[in-house]
C-alpha cells in the first residue's frame, strides 16, 4: 500500500511539472518582428535578433500563463543599413536612450474562444496596458535540448505615438512617411527550465 500511495505522489508531480512549466525564450529560435508603412505605398518589416526572457505556462490551465520578455533595440535588422540606423535613431526607438523593449504579461484571459495576455508593454520609455492575443502550441519534446517546449505566437497593431514615437514628416501631397500603425509578430521558441 506504501508503494502504490508513493507511486501514485510521484506520478501525480511528475504531471504536474509536464502541466505547469516556466520556459526560457531561445533566442535563436524565435523571431520578433515588425512591419509599418513607407511612403504610404508598401510595408516594410523589420526582426529583432536579441530577445530573452521567460514564459510560465500550464497547459490545464491557460489562464495562469503569464510571461517577461526583454528586446534589444540595437539587434534590429531590416536588410537595409539606412532604415536600420533610421530605426535606431533618437527619431523613432532611440536606442541609445532606451535600449530596450519590455513587456511583462501578468495574466491571460478568454475572450470570444481567443486567449489574451494582459500586461505592460514599455517602448521609448512608456508604458502601456495592452491585450495581446496568442496561442500556444505544445508541450512537445525539444530533440536538441531533449527538454520540453512551447511555441508562443502572438499579434498586435499598435499606434507608435501612443508611445512617445513621435516622428510626423510629410511627403508634399500630405501623405506620412512612416505610418503610425506598427504591426509586431512574434513566433517564440521556449525551453523549459
Amino acid at each position: 500500500m506504501k508503494i502504490l500511495f508513493t507511486s501514485l505522489v510521484v506520478l501525480f508531480l511528475c504531471s504536474t511539472t509536464v502541466n505547469a512549466q516556466n520556459y526560457n525564450i531561445d533566442a535563436s529560435h524565435s523571431n520578433v518582428q515588425i512591419s509599418v508603412e513607407r511612403f504610404g505605398v508598401v510595408n516594410v518589416s523589420g526582426r529583432f535578433k536579441a530577445v530573452e526572457g521567460k514564459i510560465y505556462y500550464n497547459k490545464a490551465d491557460a489562464s495562469k500563463t503569464n510571461a517577461n520578455a526583454a528586446i534589444k533595440v540595437d539587434s534590429y535588422d531590416a536588410n537595409n543599413i539606412g532604415g536600420e540606423q533610421a530605426v535606431k535613431s533618437k527619431a523613432f526607438l532611440d536606442a541609445e536612450g532606451f535600449p530596450k523593449i519590455t513587456f511583462i504579461g501578468s495574466k491571460a484571459i478568454e475572450k470570444e474562444g481567443k486567449m489574451y495576455l494582459i500586461g505592460a508593454l514599455t517602448i521609448h520609455g512608456v508604458t502601456k496596458t495592452i491585450e495581446l492575443p496568442f496561442s500556444i502550441k505544445g508541450p512537445l519534446l525539444d530533440l536538441p535540448t531533449q527538454k520540453q517546449s512551447i511555441a508562443f505566437n502572438a499579434s498586435i497593431t499598435i499606434n507608435r505615438q501612443d508611445y512617445g514615437i513621435a516622428f510626423d514628416r510629410k511627403l508634399p501631397n500630405g501623405t506620412s512617411l512612416v505610418g503610425n500603425d506598427v504591426e509586431i509578430t512574434l513566433s517564440i521558441l521556449a525551453i523549459a527550465e
